[in-house]
């Protein structure tokens, strides 16, 4: 068994209060929640309207599977229109 845990900072574009914040986050989560069956938490930056910090655990057979999972899941957040990715972490246990 193999826990893969990957953190995501990102900078949010076209966001002028939390509303317009949480507008582009949380369907982001939700999407990705629903396609790669994984837990997803906003870890920082609650109050900052531009940039957001979030945590995605997957537990996968081995670790090979978890790095392709969270590879992929790094693609798509590439692809959101509003969200630039700051910095990135991956650990896989």
């Amino acid at each position: 068994m193999s826990i893969g845990v990957l953190k995501l900072k990102f900078r949010i574009y076209g966001a002028s209060s939390l509303k317009d914040k949480r507008s582009i986050i949380q369907p982001f989560i939700h999407r990705i929640r629903r396609n790669y069956n994984l837990s997803v938490n906003e870890l920082d930056a609650e109050d900052d309207r531009s940039s957001a910090t979030l945590g995605f655990a997957h537990i996968a057979k081995s670790s090979d599977l978890n790095h392709k999972k969270l590879a992929q899941l790094v693609e798509e957040a590439e692809k959101e229109k509003d969200l630039q990715i700051e910095r990135q972490s991956k650990e896989v246990l």
